[in-house]
């Protein structure tokens, strides 16, 4: 589009404010804040940057009938850009109901937050649009729909995935219902995926919900549940977590990419690793990296875990959101924030404590 015909607009989490001759520039996303030194010419430009007005029509607007008002205009907006303090789009409403009135609303405030991570230029996407369109053509399975997966499966579905996929074997129990968040009292016996599915179907008409009940036993089990899926989220726990998670990394390997959240007990939840074939370390990686923690790998059990943990919802929710979360990045093409290390959350002094997890040159999955 020619210099001329742009219609440069602010980006909406940036808040202006003068102090005498300055321009503060409130960046609402980052919490961070510009200064520019200025004159009323610039104060005067930057209240007309609303995609509304070309350069040409808000220098005309600022400076009457200066013949260089133009100029100094695309000076003034490319300093700005230069500083990502303009949006990417002209017109974020008119980008948002290209999407249709009843799901532009539904979706209406991600599509915003979504818009901005195109200004801040973290992803190719211009429009925020794009980004749901993303959202909205992917496939993400869930493994396990318990404490930690049905927080992740009702996540994705609000957030508009196209299709989830839910595995798992087990029924609901009265226990569950302080912690796994797609059941009611009235699901208490049921199917858990059958229970699932039908919650994720009333939080959101836009998604497909495909359930698998079935009890993983080996990567075999998971072959048809992972074909063509953007992103995996294990959260099952029997027989182990690691055993879970080791057979959902064969069945995705190389093609799917996968997060290992493997779970939460009384106050240390295990936001794990998300996996990326081709640019992370793989699960054989990190389990050498951490098999042999405080020195476990040579140490023989005397009293082994407890069949029952200690657990609260809104704890299991924390860590099933950060995995839902990430499993969004990876699907719109965000840049993941859990690859490459491994993390755990603790709840008493709410940390989250991260290692890095580097590639093994000599790895027999990933090395090469």
């Amino acid at each position: 589009m020619a210099e001329a015909a742009w219609c440069p607009r602010l980006r909406d989490s940036v808040i202006v404010q003068t102090d005498g001759g300055t321009l503060l520039f409130l960046c609402l996303a980052d919490r961070t804040v510009k200064r520019f030194a200025c004159d009323p010419f610039v104060e005067d430009v930057v209240r007309l940057l609303d995609g509304t007005r070309s350069i040409d029509e808000i220098g005309a607007l600022a400076c009457g009938d200066d013949p260089e008002a133009g100029q100094r205009v695309a000076e003034v907006v490319q300093i700005l850009a230069e500083e990502r303090l303009l949006s990417r789009t002209r017109d974020a409403e008119r980008e948002f109901r290209l999407l249709g009135e009843e799901r532009a609303g539904f979706y209406d405030r991600q599509l915003r937050l979504f818009q901005d991570f195109c200004d801040e230029g973290l992803s190719q996407e211009t429009s925020g649009v794009g980004l749901q369109r993303r959202v909205d053509g992917a496939t993400a399975v869930v493994c396990g729909v318990g404490g930690i997966g049905g927080w992740v499966a009702l996540a994705l579905a609000v957030a508009g995935v196209g299709r989830i996929r839910l595995c798992d074997f087990d029924r609901v129990e009265r226990s569950n219902l302080t912690r796994q968040v797609v059941f009611g009292a009235g699901d208490v016996g049921a199917p858990k995926v059958t229970a699932a599915a039908a919650r994720l179907r009333e939080a959101n008409p836009y998604v497909e919900v495909e359930t698998f009940d079935r009890r993983i036993g080996g990567a075999g089990d998971l072959e048809d549940v992972v074909a063509g899926a953007d992103v995996v989220v294990s959260a099952a726990d029997l027989p182990t977590p690691n055993d879970v998670a080791g057979w959902v990394s064969q069945a995705c390997w190389p093609r799917v990419p996968h997060i290992m959240g493997t779970g939460y007990a009384y106050h240390i939840g295990v936001l794990g690793t998300s996996i990326v074939p081709g640019q992370t370390a793989c699960w054989a990686c990190v389990r050498a990296e951490t098999f042999a923690d405080h020195g476990r790998d040579g140490m023989e059990t005397v009293v082994g875990k407890r069949e029952k943990a200690g657990a609260m919802g809104a704890l299991c929710g924390l860590v099933g959101n950060i995995l839902a979360w990430e499993a969004i990045r990876l699907i719109a093409g965000l840049p993941p924030a859990l690859g490459g290390r491994w993390s755990e959350v603790d709840f008493w002094p709410l940390e989250i404590r991260s290692r890095a997890v580097p590639r093994r040159p000599g790895c027999p999955t990933c090395g090469a």
